[in-house]
């Protein structure tokens, strides 16, 4: 009895922490439903609400990344006060969470709770207020109290410029990370279903990119030509995939084009 008391705890608790719902409307730059009707909030950062101005910007932008698709609730925290799940919101590998403050459509909260990325929101945030993103030229927010030297901001282009910095050849060394890849890209496919971007001939075996189809619009519209034979760095979660290495980019601002 004890043992399967554990057991049903530890599977409660896992399903807590990560779930997978499909969202079916968005209220606001940080609201959503889901299918089962259950109102999620983006825990850790805010944007302005409706009425306010920029409000319908931000929840446009939600619109973007989260409606009609299904997403997976990290969380951190349970409920707030009026019964929204708190949660960290990913498409994919791509946590809107941080998507949004990188782009300039949320600041990042200072609240006690959504503590799990605060570090690296903030430095997004920082980042996002001193090159002039999205909402920020606007005061629409409170400007963050800035933590480095101005000259190291101004030179970072918004990307996830802490994280680990590998080459292509060593990505199958770092399955289930989040890291830069660098690399050229040697070769591209592209189908009705899916854009590939090779880094080795031999992309049986080797690392390469993925863009599905319910992300095409969001790319250039010749992206076989746009990316053949250019010097890249890829920013994302690396997956093995029939014995391979890959990252599945969900948004063109994961790929940086170096030369």
């Amino acid at each position: 009895m004890r043992k399967e008391l554990v057991l049903f705890l530890a599977v409660a608790m896992g399903f807590v922490q990560a779930q997978t719902r499909q969202v079916v409307r968005v209220d606001n730059g940080t609201d959503f439903l889901t299918s089962d009707s259950e109102q999620v909030r983006l825990i850790g950062v805010n944007a302005p609400e409706i009425y306010q101005p920029g409000g319908d910007i931000c929840r446009d932008v939600l619109e973007k990344f989260v409606l009609g698709r299904k997403v997976r609730l990290e969380a951190d925290c349970d409920k707030d006060s009026i019964g929204r799940l708190l949660r960290y919101v990913f498409v994919g590998d791509t946590l809107v969470n941080a998507i949004l403050v990188r782009k300039g459509f949320a600041s990042v909260s200072l609240s006690e709770k959504g503590l799990k990325y605060r570090d690296s929101l903030l430095v997004l945030e920082e980042t996002a207020c001193r090159i002039g993103k999205g909402l920020w030229p606007f005061d629409v927010f409170t400007r963050p109290r800035f933590s480095g030297k101005p000259e190291t901001a101004k030179q970072d282009t918004g990307k996830l410029s802490w994280l680990e910095e590998i080459s292509w050849k060593d990505a199958d060394k770092y399955v289930g990370r989040m890291v830069r890849v660098k690399g050229m890209v040697v070769a591209t496919y592209k189908s009705d279903k899916v854009f590939i971007m090779n880094f080795h001939q031999d992309y049986r075996k080797h690392f390469k990119a993925v863009v599905f189809a319910g992300d095409f619009n969001k790319f250039p519209a010749f992206p076989k030509d746009y990316y053949k034979k250019r010097l890249v760095r890829v920013t994302g979660v690396i997956k093995e995939y029939q014995g391979a290495a890959e990252i599945v980019v969900h948004d063109p601002d994961q790929i940086e084009i170096l030369k």
